[in-house]
């Protein structure tokens, strides 16, 4: 494959740079473009405090677009939950979306001793599906995939069913992850939302 752009985000805790490690071994060792590290390397913020960082969307974007028109990332695996709102959808072929069971994400954001709110935050954007959402805004849907991510499936298994997704339209899904749905007749689940 030459002149690949693939976008694999979620929100956190989905397994985004472990499944963009197995998909750029199997690419032949396509590079992965961390968007937290352009804007941690590049101090493309507008605000930042001990609980709080607000970051410059602008600076971003045109850094990445910058970025992504070098010949190191003619062909990149771009990773980030913010991929949505600092890219191009002119520059990318293809977009990936993890999804988890909110059960499994919530133990993840424990065990990364996020605060409550962080948790509660990114929970209720898994569930109401806000990345799906605002990729189909601004991004072709023909070229977006979900996929649900499941704590025992090796990553290896997922990175192989994206590039079958790729090469194949009648293999790609998106809308069939509905968590707000399972919410509405699970307390446990639902709880997440209030």
């Amino acid at each position: 494959m030459s002149s690949l752009k693939i976008i694999v985000s979620g929100t956190p805790g989905v397994g985004k740079h472990t499944i963009s490690l197995e998909l750029s071994k199997l690419l032949n060792g396509f590079p992965i473009l961390d968007i937290n590290k352009v804007i941690l390397t590049g101090n493309l913020f507008i605000y930042s405090s001990e609980f709080e960082t607000e970051i410059d969307v602008t600076k971003i974007y045109n850094s990445l677009k910058l970025l992504l028109s070098t010949k190191e990332y003619v062909n990149a695996i771009i990773v980030g939950h913010l991929a949505p709102y600092v890219l191009d959808p002119l520059l990318i072929d293809f977009v990936v979306i993890l999804r988890r069971n909110p059960f499994e994400l919530k133990r993840i954001y424990e065990k990364r001793a996020y605060s409550e709110k962080k948790i509660s935050d990114n929970l209720i954007s898994e569930i109401l599906g806000i990345i799906s959402y605002d990729f189909l805004k601004k991004f072709n849907k023909k070229n977006i995939i979900e996929l649900e991510i499941i704590e025992n499936v090796l990553p290896s298994v997922y990175a192989q069913k994206i590039i079958d997704m790729y090469n194949n339209k009648n293999l790609r899904e998106f809308g069939m992850i509905d968590w707000l749905s399972v919410a509405q007749t699970n307390p446990q689940m639902f709880k997440f939302l209030l």
